[in-house]
């Protein structure tokens, strides 16, 4: 009996709605389909936001540049103190620890080496080959 039913929906066709049912459905989706007064659209194709796009994409990279150059927080003299300090901190802080003399010293080489690298990379900083940046 199973195999009767499923022979009958297998060989049943496809019934086609009338002509009146598609043009309802038509009729009730073309309007939709067809409006042109989404915003993205009206974005899009207005010159007017494609020329504020553009200069958003000009002028913010020129802003960021400008302000990296202009508002430099710290002077090279205050990152070798704070650079110093967090030397002196590490080094009092692995002596708290207890750890070993080797131990400690690997560790402040390695504050010390960070303090440098961090002091190369302040802003106004000699970074030329003969300058006196050590």
């Amino acid at each position: 009996m199973k195999d009767d039913l499923e022979r009958s929906l297998l060989d049943a066709g496809r019934v086609e709605p009338g002509a009146d049912v598609r043009a309802r459905v038509l009729a009730a989706t073309v309007p939709l389909v067809r409006r042109d007064d989404s915003r993205l659209d009206r974005v899009w194709f207005s010159p007017r936001w494609r020329v504020a796009a553009v200069l958003m994409l000009v002028l913010l990279p020129g802003i960021d540049v400008v302000s990296t150059r202009l508002f430099v927080s710290m002077p090279v003299a205050e990152v070798r103190a704070s650079a110093a300090g967090t030397v002196q901190a590490v080094e009092v802080a692995a002596r708290e620890a207890g750890l070993p003399p080797d131990e400690r010293a690997a560790l402040v080489a390695q504050a010390i080496a960070a303090a440098r690298a961090a002091t190369m990379r302040a802003p106004g900083a000699d970074m030329s080959v003969g300058g006196s940046n050590q």
